[in-house]
């Protein structure tokens, strides 16, 4: 300890000077090109430095969403005889292969799917029926109730009066007909929605016998991607006070990942992936879950669990959170003023 005191008495005036550097750098006093405490003004021309700064942070992560999502292979299936129904018919075996229960079931999702739009052709070819049918009604009754008071009307004679029964017949009779027409309209249509009825049952009785449903656990991301950045969006302006104006692209999803093992809370372990529901239909080791299903059926579950994340706001709140997190960000490199913006 003597030889700190000694070496302090020997050059206390180095202390004194560093202790009154920074009372004045904190009060401001010093020139700014002494001050290394004080407050740098970027200026235009520092533009292309700030964009490099920025493009190094890549991808920022703004926003995080945990949550649990249900998917079954109905689903899978269904959207893969939608997207790749020409594909299936052209190559079926290797489909048949890869996917065991597919056969199966494209054979009632086809007869549901044909089903299904002669149902809507034939309500609609009845729907339009009818209100024709009213509207002929409404124009009967109109016209009867004319004619009517014509025949009503005193000085009439028979030759009139036997043309206007006639036309009255006459429309009397058309609206008959018009009335068969429905009638037998309305019959098919009751015997094709009765057809489509059972080709649904068929159909959701199918989705029953062999099924997988799994529950997916993870994490979806969401942020800007600031790679793409440029001068055109990083707009600075001096003077007094130096400011800028960012213009940040949309947030998007970055990430969404369902840990396959386990995932690791403060209390326990939980898994990512959970088998909820099994059915195979069968005894036979070969109608059992492929490699191709279990795949596709996982790759839902994370398109289901963006899609929740969506629903609860997730890309409102990275879009909040990267403005104030982009603000800072240039308030740490000097900027006395910074708005940021994002692109319509």
């Amino acid at each position: 300890m003597s030889y700190i005191f000694k070496f302090i008495r020997k050059f206390w005036f180095i202390f004194v000077i560093i202790i009154l550097y920074f009372v004045l750098g904190g009060l401001h006093i010093l020139p700014p090109k002494f001050n290394i405490f004080g407050e740098k003004k970027l200026k235009i021309n520092d533009t292309p430095v700030v964009v490099q700064r920025i493009k190094e942070i890549g991808e920022l992560t703004t926003a995080e969403f945990f949550g649990e999502v249900y998917a079954d292979l109905n689903e899978v299936y269904d959207n893969l005889i939608k997207t790749h129904k020409k594909d299936i018919i052209a190559n079926p075996a290797q489909y048949y292969h890869d996917y065991s229960g597919l056969e199966i079931y494209m054979q009632i999702f086809i007869a549901k799917d044909l089903k299904e739009k002669e149902y809507k052709q034939e309500q609609k070819r009845y729907e339009t029926m009818m209100k024709n049918y009213m509207e002929k009604m409404k124009e009967f009754g109109k016209s009867r109730k004319e004619l009517l008071q014509q025949l009503g009307q005193s000085g009439v004679d028979i030759s009139k009066k036997l043309i206007i029964q006639n036309k009255l017949a006459y429309l009397r009779n058309e609206l008959e007909m018009k009335k068969k027409e429905l009638s037998v309209a309305s019959s098919r249509f009751e015997e094709i929605e009765y057809q489509y009825k059972e080709k649904s049952k068929e159909y959701w009785d199918g989705r029953k016998q062999r099924n997988l449903v799994y529950i997916g656990r993870g994490w979806v991301k969401a942020g800007v991607d600031l790679r793409n950045i440029s001068a055109e969006n990083i707009i600075i302006t001096s003077g007094e006070q130096s400011s800028v104006r960012v213009v940040l692209p949309n947030p998007v999803i970055l990430n969404a990942d369902i840990n396959p093992w386990f995932i690791y809370t403060k209390d326990k372990k939980i898994k990512g992936f959970e088998i909820f529901l099994e059915k195979t239909g069968s005894i036979f080791s070969y109608k059992n879950f492929t490699d191709k299903e279990v795949g596709l059926l996982k790759s839902k579950c994370k398109e289901k669990l963006k899609e929740e994340a969506i629903k609860k706001d997730l890309l409102k709140n990275a879009k909040k959170s990267a403005s104030h997190t982009i603000e800072n960000f240039f308030y740490l490199l000097g900027f006395q003023k910074v708005k940021v913006e994002f692109k319509n």
